[in-house]
């Protein structure tokens, strides 16, 4: 028998508050009309407009009829509502769900045409960073929101209506998988420019019809409806062409107009084919100073691509964002999907491909490169017309084989000699993101630096106490000034190859020289974090000083994996242990455009070391002077780039850091949680039955000499001090202490111990995944009684009808308080096509981290718990949801995989980057 913490009481104490103030206890499987309000857990009060996270959300039953037990009638994907609002007695709660439309023939994939369109997508990503309002000329109500989200596998594009964001209803379906003639696979979203209140809708395709090469950017109107007939998607004839016509050895030869045909199933859908003959190396050799100069790395190996040099051919794009005048659109290639689909047999052939790199082998070209290392810019038009869905991008000019790219640049690929040719640092761009602000002015409050490049002074006492003492604003400098610094720049990383990338000008012409000798933006590698190490869905702070850096992992040790477990720790400790890093980017942007030989960036990957496994220098001991001795000094004592003065910093992490929380070399070590799979976490006030009782034998947990362990064992193994679990429940009020002690993500242990944030969950380490898709909190929070927190009102200055640039953040001081992050730990499974799938999965739970503005300190919000287990994070997959009843329209169906989300809340407009709709409703949320 277990005593009640304080924890537990607090828990039921939530629950009582939160009936009673809905003013009834439903029966359970009682329908509700409604999300409950937020109810201040202090006051008992509604919380006005109380902050929710919608998650955009596929089933998680995996084989389809009739190869497994996924039944058309109980597999829905949907939406998930949860409740954020830090004082809320249900924060943490799933407090509603909506569901997606039922329409027959929607989807080229599982199952050929038989799949409908509420199941089987595999919900990918959404409008997150920002939501759409309607100025009532589109089709949709006027002033009423709206987010869009697509299946990454089924081709399909939904629409909620998300003005209030407890009572989202079903969803309308935008655009049927069979309905694009030219593409598959869809990722991001983003509203475009136009004068005004409406505006059209692109995302990215990474691939062509037939999940193939050539993917596109695809512009639809909001209000578009998908065409149907008698309940049955209404298709288009997809265009059919042999591979090498788009693609490969013969270049560009056709099909890079845009595709805006009106059949009646493709009507209101325009696709721009991202394919050019850009005559840009796919591994430009003047962007490093250790460049792979080897053979197989000059021309691509995989089938898809074989023997192609020109990255303007490899046109996969996936991540995607707009310049903060929104005068440019950008996105990164990614991969052909096909190749994803099957990339689970990866492991099995790396052993063959390691002793093959120059044969490509079996169909889908394993052994050679299926991923992209560019980066595509276009130029948009500023323009609105209903109808017309060939509007928003403009033709630039400067490549005469694709009108509309105004550039492709490619990262390049470093000294390491990867085994596997993917694994190798350009491989597989994942994310994208871009600067929201214009500027800073030297010495402004939050980048003013002491005289330290590095900004490590910055963070220091002194340096906090210089950054709230500047008086300097974004206003005080304009174009041309000295003390002007441009934000010009850009981020994208290599899942595969594991490399944070940036370049200082996104903006300069494929044809215009750059200070590298190249063409185009050049691009630097600032942070190496190692082979196929999962650098994911990163996202960047609306002041742009921070960029939230998700690291999955992917490799798992040798007790888990033992035939893909060569590079698990293969470089430094935990080098695949799964993280999320908070990396201060002010020494990038602090150096403008960087496009003289005198201010060009300086920071490269590691020096090879031909001493070291993959030539490497890649995590060795740093030899750069440690000009900062504060509180995240612990951080950045391992060689991740070259360690000039502009490489970025680590202020901050959650889950194992390299070093751990007592200095370098700590092993890596798995969750303490062993009760719940899928939740990589012990919460501070439970009692996790198999951990305490020593009759529990879980098969899968070994120690380093093989032997299995029991509970008990485990139980000792992590130091699990259990009469001290009510004692450690101090963590209280609305969640984590921001303080010397607490800024490694280890706040209360060495990785295994309860409160330690260590994210190496069994489902993570299984399923090869852990954090991928990150998203920063612009909607802001509740404060607390501390003070801690308080909504950020980040509104746009208004020119000439169009809310552009915003130049400053309004309503509060640019270095001051605490912000937060959500970060979801799923990839993408794709079991359910069926096939072997991508190989990364992950434990499907939703976290929150919560990091210091003033120096980038940053831990898990611990008071962010499962409903459920108790456990921080919210664990969508745990087993205690197999039978649960889900509040809205999804029911009782089980666990689900979560994969993106977007912070909201009744009221507030968010714009991105900070641009649309012109004319904001209730701009700082304070209705």
């Amino acid at each position: 028998m277990y005593e009640f913490s304080k924890g537990v009481l607090r828990s039921l104490r939530r629950v009582a508050l939160a009936a009673t103030a809905s003013g009834v206890i439903a029966a359970a499987g009682a329908a509700q009309a409604s999300a409950p309000a937020a109810i201040n857990k202090y006051t008992g009060e509604i919380i006005p407009n109380g902050s929710v996270l919608l998650v955009w959300t596929g089933d998680g039953c995996a084989l389809p009829v009739p190869v497994g037990t996924c039944s058309p009638d109980s597999a829905q994907d949907f939406l998930a509502v949860v409740d954020v609002e830090p004082n809320s007695t249900r924060y943490g709660d799933v407090i509603w769900t909506a569901e997606l439309p039922r329409v027959t023939l929607s989807n080229i994939l599982p199952g050929g045409l038989i799949a409908n369109s509420d199941a089987h997508n595999d919900p990918h990503h959404m409008l997150s960073y920002t939501s759409y309002i309607s100025g009532g000329g589109d089709g949709l109500q006027k002033g009423r929101k709206y987010t869009f989200g697509g299946g990454v596998i089924s081709k399909n594009v939904f629409r909620y209506d998300i003005t209030s964001v407890r009572n989202i209803q079903k969803a309308d379906l935008v655009v049927c998988g069979t309905q694009p003639k030219r593409s598959s696979l869809t990722d991001d979203f983003i509203v475009m420019p136009a004068p005004g209140g409406d505006h059209k809708i692109i995302y990215t395709y990474m691939g062509s019809y037939g999940y193939g090469a050539m993917g596109t950017v695809t512009e639809i109107d909001p209000g578009r409806n998908a065409p149907t007939l008698a309940g049955l998607c209404t298709p288009s004839v997809p265009a059919v062409a042999p591979l090498l016509e788009t693609v490969g050895l013969l270049g560009c030869v056709g099909g890079t107009a845009p595709e805006d045909s009106a059949e009646p199933g493709h009507k209101g859908i325009t696709e721009y084919p991202g394919c050019v003959s850009a005559n840009q190396p796919r591994n430009p050799t003047n962007y490093t100073s250790y460049p792979d100069q080897r053979e197989s790395r000059k021309r691509n190996q995989g089938v898809f691509f074989l023997g192609n040099a020109d990255a303007g051919h490899e046109s996969q794009p996936h991540g995607m964002g707009l310049t903060y005048d929104g005068k440019y659109l950008a996105t990164s290639d990614y991969a052909v999907p096909a190749s994803i689909g099957a990339a689970a047999i990866n492991g099995a052939l790396s052993v063959f491909c390691a002793k093959n790199q120059n044969i490509n082998a079996g169909p889908l070209g394993i052994c050679g490169s299926t991923y992209g290392a560019s980066v595509r810019v276009w130029e948009t038009s500023g323009v609105y017309n209903l109808g017309k869905t060939r509007d928003s991008l403009k033709e630039a000019n400067v490549y005469s084989g694709n009108s509309y790219i105004r550039s492709v640049s490619a990262v390049p690929d470093g000294p390491r000699h990867e085994e596997v040719l993917f694994h190798e640092e350009n491989e597989g761009l994942m994310a994208f993101g871009l600067a929201h602000q214009s500027h800073h002015c030297s010495g402004q409050k939050g980048w003013e630096n002491l005289g330290d490049p590095s900004y490590d002074a910055a963070v220091t006492k002194a340096g906090v106490a210089a950054n709230d003492a500047s008086k300097v604003s974004s206003s005080d400098c304009k174009p041309g000034d000295a003390d002007y610094v441009p934000h010009d720049g850009a981020f994208t990383a290599s899942m595969c190859g594991g490399v944070l990338y940036y370049s200082p000008d996104i903006t300069i012409r494929g044809d215009q020289p750059n200070a590298y000798g190249g063409t185009g933006p050049y691009w630097r590698p600032v942070y190496d974090v190692g082979p196929c190490s999962g650098v994911s869905y990163f996202t960047l702070s609306d002041d742009d000083r921070f960029l939230i850096q998700p690291v999955s992992g992917i490799q798992s040790p040798p007790s888990i994996d033992p035939s893909g477990s060569a590079v698990f720790d293969r470089d430094y400790p935990r080098q695949h242990s799964r993280r999320v890093l908070t990396v201060d980017v002010r020494p990038l942007l602090a150096k403008g455009k960087a496009d003289t030989a005198e201010t060009r960036i300086q920071c490269d990957f590691p020096p090879p070391d031909a001493t070291r496994p993959a030539n490497t220098s890649l995590g060795t001991a740093a030899t750069r002077s440690n000009r900062f001795a504060g509180a995240s000094g612990k951080f950045n004592v391992l060689k991740h780039n070259n360690e000039a003065d502009d490489c970025p910093r680590i202020r901050g992490a959650i889950g194992q850091f390299e070093t751990g929380p007592h200095g370098k070399g700590l092993p890596t070590t798995v969750s303490s949680n062993t009760d719940q799979v899928g939740t990589g976490y012990l919460r501070l006030v439970s009692v996790l039955d198999n951990v305490l009782n020593p009759g529990t034998l879980l098969n899968n947990i070994t120690d380093a000499a093989g032997n299995v362990l029991d509970g008990s064992a485990i139980r000792n193994l992590l130091e699990l001090n259990v009469d001290g679990l009510g004692v450690l429940d101090g963590l209280d009020v609305a969640g984590i202490i921001l303080n010397g002690q607490q800024t490694g993500g280890e706040p209360s242990g060495d990785g295994g111990t309860p409160g330690s944030g260590n994210l190496n969950s069994l489902q993570n380490l299984y399923t090869h995944g852990g954090p991928h898709f990150t998203l920063y909190d612009r909607v802001g929070h509740q404060r607390t009684p501390s003070g801690e927190g308080g909504y950020l009102d980040l509104r746009p200055k208004v020119v000439n009808g169009l809310g552009l640039p915003r130049d400053q953040v309004e309503g509060q001081p640019e270095a001051s308080g605490s912000a937060r992050f959500a970060f979801i730990q799923y990839f993408v499974e794709l079991q359910h096509v069926p096939g072997p799938g991508t190989g990364s999965d992950g434990d499907r739970t939703i976290c929150l981290g919560k990091f210091d503005r003033k120096t980038g300190a940053t831990v898990l919000d611990t008071s962010f718990t499962d409903e459920l287990l108790g456990t921080p994070c919210l664990d969508f997959d745990s087993k205690a949801r197999d039978g649960w009843n889900w509040p809205g329209a999804r029911g009782a169906k089980g666990g689900a995989k979560p994969h993106a989300a977007a912070f909201e809340r009744d009221g507030a407009a968010l714009f991105g980057p900070g641009y649309y709709p012109a004319k904001p409703i209730d701009a700082d949320g304070s209705q």
